[in-house]
């Protein structure tokens, strides 16, 4: 699809395998300052991205959840980079994993991979190249779902969502919702899929949780935003986060879906 995503994808797979690989060790488990969960596989999934891509694009800068920013942020193509996206997950040894690398060019996301290593998948998307999905070798292009009837459109949370927010939203959002699972990637991976249709946060997330899964979902014709309406932007100014709720969809009857979920979350 790119030369991008030569280098990129396989550097996404390898750091994936790594993660498989030390599943079956005894973690490293440490508590950042947000008091959020980081491991010895966070970091070794990192320097293996980091590494590869700095020697791939020296002139490129590099933004990850566990390194922060290097090089300039003014410059071209930004990587944005989160090495394990559910670490919670990840340390429970359940699904809802995955690693992503996202990239943006000029200030918008221009690539995205999300790779799965519990379960296999791997989504590819480049901007005005539509996006691509492998499982077990076979390869294929994405595309969201039809369903646009509001109680045929499956919705998918995150684990933390609050049962307050869920049952307010149940009556308005009436498809089936699916079991929570955490990792943007793999959330937005089940509406290209078309096993949902909607996917919503309580709260906002950061650069690196968005800009894979954004790429992806929109070379396959969905939508990701805040629940006001309004586009994500990635200034680089040592923030790297969306304050806002989050809602993406498969982009059919999206007015009504954020219209009924500012009721449901006023």
């Amino acid at each position: 699809m790119h030369p991008f995503l030569d280098v990129a994808t396989p550097l996404a797979l390898k750091a994936a395998e790594r993660l498989t690989a030390l599943r079956y060790t005894t973690l490293v488990k440490e508590r950042k300052e947000d008091h959020s969960l980081v491991t010895n596989a966070d970091h070794e999934a990192d320097k293996i991205l980091r590494d590869g891509l700095r020697a791939a694009f020296p002139d490129h800068a590099i933004l990850t959840e566990e390194s922060g920013l290097e090089g300039s942020p003014k410059s071209q193509y930004v990587w944005i980079i989160d090495p394990l996206d559910g670490t919670k997950s990840y340390a429970r040894g359940t699904t809802g994993f995955s690693v992503m690398v996202g990239l943006i060019k000029e200030g918008k996301p221009f690539l995205g991979i999300v790779a799965d290593p519990a379960e296999g998948h791997l989504y590819e998307a480049v901007k005005g190249l539509g996006a691509r999905y492998t499982f077990a070798s076979r390869k294929e292009t994405l595309q969201v779902s039809t369903r646009s009837d509001l109680s045929t459109m499956p919705v998918v949370t995150s684990t933390g969502f609050p049962d307050k927010y869920s049952a307010a939203l149940k009556p308005l959002l009436p498809g089936t919702w699916l079991e929570p699972i955490n990792s943007v990637g793999i959330k937005v991976g089940m509406i290209v899929r078309q096993r949902a249709d909607i996917y919503l946060t309580h709260h906002g997330i950061h650069y690196w949780d968005s800009c894979a899964p954004l790429v992806i979902l929109e070379e396959a014709g969905g939508k990701m935003m805040y629940g006001n309406g309004d586009p994500l932007v990635y200034a680089l100014d040592g923030i790297y986060n969306h304050p806002g709720r989050i809602v993406a969809t498969n982009n059919q009857n999206h007015a009504d879906v954020l219209a009924q979920i500012s009721k449901g979350m006023p």
